[in-house]
Order: structure tokens, then C-alpha cells, then sequence
């Protein structure tokens, strides 16, 4: 088994035992039964989805390992309907590439990356396989690619925390009637500055084009106008990365990383 086709053992259940330890009662002032309430909810939820996804995983990577590939794309795509993680995605790539599928295997590796960013064995295999498929990065301005490195999630719990840290060292003197001392203030300033970097990022995020996969195992034809016998205007890669522009019926103009715009049809197009 090469690099690129190395499975991940991987799925990401939640784990309670720990929970009393990571939450100290007497400073959220919380009774123990409404919290051993949670838990126990939690843990009930948890017992229902766990075990089918964990199936569906293990099923997957059994049927991977016997070479039935099929058999292990339609177990990971179950597991994928109870749970989203960038390791069944991995997976579901390299099942999906082992069936002659590249361009969907592209789309699914991206889509790992955007779960998990700063994952070095997900970004040197979509590089390899855009390698085989004839695509090659394009240069990114640095702003785009600092904004990419974290998801929007994140960058919303970010910015959301560092609002209220600032709220809570502004107002807590006023409340308490004290000044606030130089560390405070120095945590204020960093808290301020991470509040306006993640603000940022997320206009960047919000502002870029939608992008997308072209999923087609063949080149596909890019038109002047959103119909099939418009004029060609290109030709979109297998694999390749593109920008929706405007859509209209099952048409899509999009721009592709090689700056060709045109329109192409819905079903040779997945976005991210």
C-alpha cells in the first residue's frame, strides 16, 4: 500500500469519562445533579449515534483492506450521514480513487482539508493526486491563505470569545471599582488584536467566491452561455478548482484556477 492510497484508523467519538474534571462545580456554582443530568444525556445520545457510525466506519475500513471498494465508498458514506470528519472523508477519497474516481476523490480530500487545515498527510496526498490528474497549485495571495487556515467555525468562537474577554476586563473595574492593573490591560490588547484578526478573516472567508470541484472524470466543455450549444468558451479539468460567478437553470458560470470563465453544467460540478 503506497502513500497515497494509506488509510486512516481514525473516528472521533466523544469521551465523558473525564467530564467532572474539566468542569469545577463550585465556581459555576452548579448543583452535581443537574450536571450528572447532562452527562447523562449526553452520554445517551452518544451511545445511540456512536455505535452505527463506528459500524459504518469499521465496515468501511474492513472492506477497504479486502479490496472491495465499492463495498467500503457506501459504508463510509453512511458513517459520513451521522457524522461529518476529515478522516472518513480521507477514506472515502482513497475508496473512491481506487475505483478510477480522481475527480471525486479530489473533491473529497478538499472537503478533508477544510475540516482539518493544518493536516500535512491530507494536503501532500491532494497534491499528489492533483499532480497525477496534470493540476498544480496556483499562487495564493498570503492574507487568503492565513484566512483559510482555520475554519469559519473557528473563527467564529474566536472572534465570539475574545468579544467577551474585552467586554469582561472593560466592565469588571467599573462593576468592582478597581483600576486595572498592566497585565490586564496587556491581556485586553492581545484579546483586542485576535478579536480583529479573526473579524478579518471571516470577511475574507465571507467574501470569497463560492469554489468548488469539477467532478467529471473527463475534461468538460465551459460554454458562453448557460445552454449546451453555446459556444465553447474552454475546457475544465478533472479535479480542478473553480469560483461559482452566477447561476441560471442547471448551469453554472464559474471561473476555473487556470482564469477561464464559462458555464458549465450542475452534475460535472460539486461545490465545497
Amino acid at each position: 500500500m503506497n502513500f497515497l492510497t494509506q488509510i486512516v484508523h481514525f473516528a472521533g467519538f466523544p469521551f465523558l469519562g473525564k467530564l467532572d474534571s474539566c468542569i469545577i462545580l463550585p465556581k459555576l456554582r452548579l448543583r452535581p445533579l443537574p450536571l450528572r443530568y447532562i452527562q447523562l444525556c449526553l452520554l445517551f445520545f452518544s451511545a445511540l449515534l456512536s455505535p452505527i457510525q463506528a459500524d459504518d466506519f469499521q465496515s468501511g475500513l474492513d472492506a477497504y483492506h479486502e479490496a472491495k471498494y465499492a463495498e467500503a465508498t457506501a459504508a463510509f458514506d453512511r458513517s459520513l450521514e451521522s457524522s461529518e470528519n476529515a478522516a472518513t472523508r480521507h477514506n472515502l477519497a482513497l475508496s473512491l480513487y481506487q475505483q478510477g474516481q480522481s475527480a471525486a476523490a479530489v473533491w473529497q480530500l478538499e472537503r478533508a482539508l477544510r475540516l482539518a487545515p493544518l493536516n500535512k498527510t491530507y494536503i501532500f496526498k491532494l497534491g499528489a493526486l492533483r499532480q497525477i490528474l496534470g493540476l498544480y497549485d496556483t499562487p495564493t495571495d498570503w492574507w487568503q491563505s492565513a484566512a483559510n487556515m482555520l475554519t469559519k467555525i473557528t473563527w467564529i468562537w474566536i472572534a465570539c470569545t475574545c468579544f467577551w474577554i474585552v467586554i469582561a476586563v472593560l466592565a469588571l473595574p467599573r462593576i468592582g471599582g478597581f483600576q486595572r492593573p498592566i497585565l490586564l490591560k496587556l491581556f485586553s490588547g492581545i484579546a483586542t488584536v485576535c478579536l480583529l484578526l479573526a473579524l478579518t478573516a471571516l470577511t475574507i472567508q465571507i467574501t470569497q467566491q463560492s469554489p468548488g470541484i469539477v467532478i467529471s472524470n473527463d475534461a468538460v466543455d465551459l460554454h458562453h452561455a448557460p445552454a449546451s450549444a453555446a459556444p465553447k468558451a474552454g475546457v475544465a479539468r478533472p479535479g480542478e478548482r473553480a469560483y461559482i460567478i452566477d447561476q441560471h437553470n442547471n448551469f453554472l458560470k464559474v471561473e476555473t484556477e487556470a482564469e477561464i470563465t464559462g458555464w458549465i453544467q450542475v452534475d460535472a460540478f460539486r461545490k465545497l
